[in-house]
């Protein structure tokens, strides 16, 4: 049995050595075989053989066969099991997987709006605030492609929702809606009332319990509008805001980065259950600014303008109130300057629906910008007599005039040696009058000597520091730099006529700024508007001090002058001027507006109070009153006085004799009409009155250019005669 088996043992050894001898073999002749073709291959021209190295190749044998193919037979399965899959979740589930996908990838990012600071007068009452309102906001994609758990569409909702709760016409908002199908966002409606948007989600809530139904795409975005609570009070001054924040003329164009903030963001995602997840960084609202103004005297101010207008009328008329100690701004108001600062665009107060609409846009446009524009800084024009108190205080500062000299006037002065004399308005003279009487009285002939006596360089060098010929730097938008000769210009007959106030241009806030300085003690103080600016917790930020930008002229010389001022409203030509129980000192003044032929006039008076100790100025100017004789200054002079008895009781400005006083209610009428005023003082007879005076005077350095001054009717013949002797020296210059 043993012996059988090793037999067996020793045959498939034997069987195995003889196999593996073949192998061996066979290999062996197919290396060789493959060795002589890649000799042959590779045999070069030098007749050398190139042995090539080769791997061992190994057979592919039944078993590794088999191996693969049941490999490739199982990933065919799994394909064929995916396959399947995949159709499946198409079929049954693909429109909630994608909904799923889409809406975790549906980012929102939202601006939040800041609110634009408010301004205020210097009491602290609203004159711009912004509101909060709502728009109405839809995602008409969202309602239009999508449904709710229950498979029904959100448009049929959200239309009930807009019809029902906000009234719109089911057709109308659909097919707004629908014209809007690929829009994610889109307003509906603007300014939706605060009730409404209130009781939305109580109604919202009651809706979908009663209808089963989810209401999702529509909702409400914030904004701000501005809004101006006095509408029209100083419109000129808070100027106006377009495209929401940007603030245009006034102290919103000035102070628009001031007022406004910064926007905040809303960051967020929709996760598998429509829930917004949301990343906020809040907004910054703007500071708040507090104006020099106070509201209650620019409201006064403004219906004394109204008043003069409705009962005599004039081209323009404005006036500015100020604080001569510190250069604060308290009023300011033109009647060309007066517009809804709620809606700054309508034109209806001035033009019928029928001129405007055949306007063109940029006549519209022409329009708007003469009437947004601030003609108190704006504008220049030849001041007049009211210049004559910055010469005098330049001679008296210089020492050129000590207070005691003596002119005689015999109504006429020859400039420039050949030429016809310039004349005053009082055809014999004067006669011999003093310094302060040629103030009281605007004596021209007077005011050309002291003008000599000064010299050119000297004139020019105060005509600089008075500020005139150069901007304020008033915190406003617009302001005009006026014109002055410069000291090479003020040739003989140029500083003869710039003595009294012709030949050069100023603004009223220049005229403010340079007349507070001659009052106050010789300080020039920078005009401003606002007093302070505060953030949105009321805390202060920023306190505007006053800026002293130089020392004009000393104590000395502003007292006198001020003694001169009030002795021209107490007896001379500013006696309209006049307020019982109170000190005022001013100036008159009278321009004829180009060209001289047309006698066109503006008429003028600034003034100070009280003279013992200055707290305010005011200056007021009537551009072309609407009379057959414009050439009187008692026109500016009432309309002052008119505002002086309503607003010294408000300025704490009391009488100096304990006269009783009425005051100005404001919390009832505001229109002065309703007020009783004060006993107008008596007019001085005839023989203690200064005499009337008129001004005969060239212009703009031109020769055969002349104007005249005058301040009382009873002059009106001398005028004529006045007038035909310019026409005389106009033949004859030419």
């Amino acid at each position: 049995m043993s012996d059988r088996r090793n037999y067996r043992n020793r045959r498939n050894r034997d069987r195995r050595s003889v196999e593996r001898r073949r192998s061996f073999d066979e290999r062996e002749s197919m290396e060789r075989h493959s060795m002589r073709e890649d000799a042959e291959q590779s045999t070069g021209s030098d007749g050398r053989m190139r042995r090539r190295k080769r791997s061992k190749i190994e057979k592919f044998n039944f078993q590794m066969q088999a191996n693969l193919l049941l490999a490739f037979g199982v990933v065919i399965v799994l394909l064929l099991i995916l396959i399947g899959v995949l159709i499946k979740i198409n079929i049954k589930d693909g429109s909630r997987y994608a909904k799923k996908v889409l809406n975790q990838q549906s980012y929102t990012s939202a601006e939040i709006p800041f609110k634009r600071g408010d301004i205020t007068d210097r009491n602290g009452i609203v004159m711009a605030t912004s509101i909060k309102v709502y728009n109405l906001a839809i995602d008409p994609w969202y309602v239009l492609n999508n449904q709710d758990s229950s498979k029904k569409k959100y448009k049929d909702a959200v239309i009930d929702v807009l019809v029902d709760y906000f009234g719109f016409d089911k057709d109308e908002v659909t097919s707004e809606i629908e014209d809007k199908q690929n829009s994610r966002y889109y307003i509906l409606k603007e300014n939706v009332d605060t009730e409404l948007v209130n009781g939305y989600e109580e109604y919202i809530k009651k809706y979908q319990k009663k209808n089963k139904r989810t209401v999702k795409g529509i909702w409400f975005d914030e904004e701000y509008e501005r809004r101006y609570p006095l509408n029209t009070v100083a419109s000129s001054v808070i100027g106006f805001t377009y495209d929401k924040n940007m603030g245009n003329w006034g102290i919103e164009g000035q102070y628009n980065s001031t007022l406004n903030g910064s926007t905040g963001r809303s960051f967020g995602y929709y996760d598998s259950e429509l829930n917004l997840e949301r990343t906020v960084k809040n907004a910054e609202d703007g500071n708040t600014v507090v104006s020099t103004i106070d509201s209650m005297l620019q409201k006064i101010v403004e219906n004394h303008i109204d008043r003069f207008n409705a009962d005599t009328g004039a081209k323009n008329v404005a006036v500015i109130i100020a604080n001569p100690n510190n250069g604060e701004i308290l009023a300011m108001a033109s009647s060309n300057g007066k517009y809804d600062l709620n809606n700054p665009r309508d034109l209806s107060f001035m033009y019928s629906d029928e001129e405007i609409q055949a306007m063109t846009s940029e006549q519209k446009l022409e329009i708007l910008n003469s009437i947004w524009r601030n003609y108190c800084l704006s504008d220049s024009y030849e001041p007049g007599s009211t210049y004559k108190p910055f010469v005098i205080a330049a001679g008296l500062e210089e020492g050129i005039l000590l207070g005691n000299e003596t002119y005689y006037c015999d109504g006429k002065e020859v400039v420039v040696e050949g030429t016809k004399p310039i004349k005053c308005a009082k055809r014999s003279g004067h006669g011999l009058i003093t310094l302060q009487q040629a103030l009281m009285f605007s004596c021209n002939d007077a005011l050309m000597a002291i003008g000599k006596s000064i010299g050119r360089e000297k004139f020019a060098k105060y005509q600089t520091e008075f500020g005139f010929g150069s901007k304020t730097g008033i915190d406003l938008m617009g302001e005009s730099t006026g014109i002055v000769y410069d000291a090479s210009g003020l040739n003989p007959l140029e500083l003869a006529t710039s003595s009294f106030g012709q030949g050069l241009n100023v603004t009223m806030v220049q005229m403010v700024a340079a007349f507070s300085s001659v009052v106050n003690g010789g300080n020039y103080y920078e005009p401003h508007v606002v007093k302070q600016v505060l953030n949105s917790s009321g805390a202060v930020v920023n306190d505007v001090e006053p800026v002293l930008v130089k020392k004009v002229i000393s104590q000395k010389t502003s007292d006198t002058l001020l003694t001169y001022l009030k002795a021209t409203v107490d007896e001379g030509t500013a006696k309209y001027a006049q307020v019982e129980g109170y000190s005022v000192g001013g100036k008159t003044g009278t321009a004829q507006k180009l060209p001289r032929s047309a006698n066109n006039y503006l008429v003028s008076f600034i003034g100070v109070a009280p003279c013992d100790n200055p707290q305010m100025i005011i200056y007021s100017i009537v551009d072309e009153p609407n009379v057959e004789k414009q050439s009187q200054s008692k026109f500016a002079q009432e309309l002052a006085a008119n505002i002086m008895k309503d607003v010294f009781p408000l300025m704490d400005i009391f009488p100096e004799d304990g006269t009783d006083i009425n005051y100005y209610d404001p919390n009832g009428s505001d229109n002065p009409d309703d007020i009783e005023p004060t006993k107008k003082p008596e007019e001085p007879e005839a023989t203690e009155a200064p005499e009337p005076q008129e001004t005969l005077t060239p212009n703009d350095g031109n020769e055969d250019e002349y104007e005249f001054d005058s301040l009382d009717q009873e002059v009106e013949d001398d005028i004529t005669n006045i007038i035909e002797d310019v026409s005389e020296l106009e033949e004859d210059n030419e």
